[in-house]
């Protein structure tokens, strides 16, 4: 009895060093963030959260840098519209903000120079802010996009979240006032946790979410998708919707891409573009476009390989 109580204690401390020593692995080539936060939070917009103008913080070892309007760029102030300047503007969320990837290396970015290659007068800006639903896509068109003169009109769908109202109520409860948080477990806050730990107890405790759950937020969003093409036509502008695969089981996210694809479809000046088949289709691996271990966004890979795809699609608008 006591041997094995010996050989128990035994297991327990070689485990233990085991995640000790990924802990300081993963510590030691994952880069680091900044510790303040690129966004606030106001009841002046019906956005509720914007990101902070004319600010600078780090994610993953990579600087997100803002212009005066808040949103992601270079350089601080947009510049004027040009005389022969075809400008497009692109409403989206993390995954088109990409924290954690050069500015010069984001899919909008890439997007810019493919088209320049033949349309010298291609010009892209970036309208997009994380955790953003269409809702508030609406919302960037109608008080800052408009406003910068676009001549074409991207929507950046992320099918995965972008149908839920959860973030945005939690949006308003926090610019009402409501900061109260919630306590976190230590080792919640440990990289083994969130990059292995996290993964396996979210598998385990996982449930089937009811139907209504999935729903919930839908017909929201879906009316918000409706209005930005009702405002796109009354001004004239092309509308381009396009919708982003997740990093994580790409075949798993059919039905809910076969669903957009419908409600585009039914959008009557809106062209589609479901860049899920074609990632799949690319035989590309799904781990490769992820930022880190901790981090499911994507990386430079996953921008390069939309750009490369977005760019024959919208050089159509211009041609």
């Amino acid at each position: 009895m006591r041997l094995l109580a010996v050989q128990f204690a035994i297991s327990i401390a070689l485990v233990l060093l085991a995640l000790a020593a990924v802990e300081a692995y993963l510590r030691l080539t994952i880069p680091g963030s900044s510790r303040e936060s690129i966004y606030e939070y106001t009841l002046s917009t019906k956005r509720y959260k914007v990101m902070k103008p004319n600010a600078m913080v780090v994610a993953w070892g990579k600087e997100l840098r803002t212009n005066e309007l808040g949103f992601r760029d270079a350089t601080p102030r947009l510049a004027p519209k040009r005389p022969g300047e075809f400008r497009i503007v692109v409403l989206g969320d993390s995954f088109t903000v990409a924290a954690g990837v050069d500015f010069s290396r984001i899919y909008t970015t890439l997007l810019e120079q493919r088209l320049k290659e033949k349309h010298p007068g291609a010009r892209v800006i970036n309208l997009a802010v994380g955790g953003y639903n269409v809702v508030q896509y609406a919302a960037v068109l109608e008080e800052v996009a408009l406003g910068l003169e676009p001549d074409m009109v991207v929507v950046a769908l992320y099918p995965e979240n972008d149908f839920s109202m959860d973030t945005y109520e939690e949006n308003f409860r926090i610019a009402s006032g409501d900061t109260a948080a919630a306590d976190v477990p230590w080792v919640q806050s440990l990289y083994t946790y969130r990059a292995y730990l996290g993964k396996v107890v979210n598998r385990l405790g996982r449930k089937e979410a009811p139907k209504a759950d999935r729903s919930k937020g839908w017909d929201e969003n879906i009316g918000a998708l409706r209005a930005i093409a009702r405002t796109t036509e009354e001004h004239g502008l092309p509308l381009a919707v396009i919708a982003l695969p997740s990093t994580w089981a790409l075949a798993s996210q059919r039905p809910v891409f076969q669903r957009v694809e419908a409600e585009c479809a039914r959008l009557p000046n809106a062209r589609c573009f479901m860049l899920l088949e074609p990632l799949i289709a690319s035989g590309i691996d799904e781990a490769s476009l992820r930022l880190n271990a901790l981090d499911a966004h994507p990386n430079e890979k996953y921008n390069a390989f939309v750009a490369e795809a977005l760019a024959p699609f919208v050089a159509g608008f211009l041609n």
